[in-house]
């Protein structure tokens, strides 16, 4: 039986995984990066790393005089954005988890290439508040460990 037959839902679906995806060059070389996505499938398969490395080739990153040449940008410099380096810890709370930092990366990703539906979603707006939240409450409590608190006692009994 044909998934068509069987599960007209994943056949639709399936169909559209293969929609092509037409690149975006690079504005001065006119050259797409080896790693851009020939089909829907394709976009959703993309590591991390395929696309930061995207993202650097089109000058996302650091900003450059190309970063704004592109219609779109991908503002990766955003702190929830960066990935943990080898060793470090975020404390819980203060930073977007590895799924939540891939959804959103992807989902800038194809914001910048022209993709319909890719607007920020509202979980994403909840966690970043959610996130600079926490991290003001661990930054207040690092605050009040280190500073020495002055005792007021009252006035003094022989007044």
């Amino acid at each position: 039986m044909a998934p068509l037959t069987r599960n007209p839902e994943l056949a639709k679906k399936i169909e559209q995984m293969r929609l092509s995806i037409a690149p975006i060059v690079h504005i001065e070389t006119g050259i797409a990066p080896p790693e851009f996505p020939s089909t829907m499938l394709e976009l959703f398969l993309l590591s991390e790393e395929q696309l930061d490395r995207m993202a650097n080739y089109y000058s996302q990153i650091t900003p450059n005089h190309l970063t704004f040449q592109y219609p779109q940008t991908m503002d990766w410099s955003r702190p929830f954005l960066n990935k943990p380096r080898d060793g470090e810890q975020v404390e819980d709370g203060c930073g977007f988890s590895d799924y939540e930092r891939l959804r959103t990366k992807m989902r800038m990703f194809a914001n910048f290439i022209g993709m319909k539906g890719a607007e920020t979603p509202r979980w994403e707006y909840e966690r970043t508040v959610e996130i600079l939240r926490n991290r003001i409450e661990k930054q207040m409590e690092e605050e009040e460990r280190s500073v020495p608190r002055k005792l007021y006692s009252g006035p003094s009994a022989s007044s």
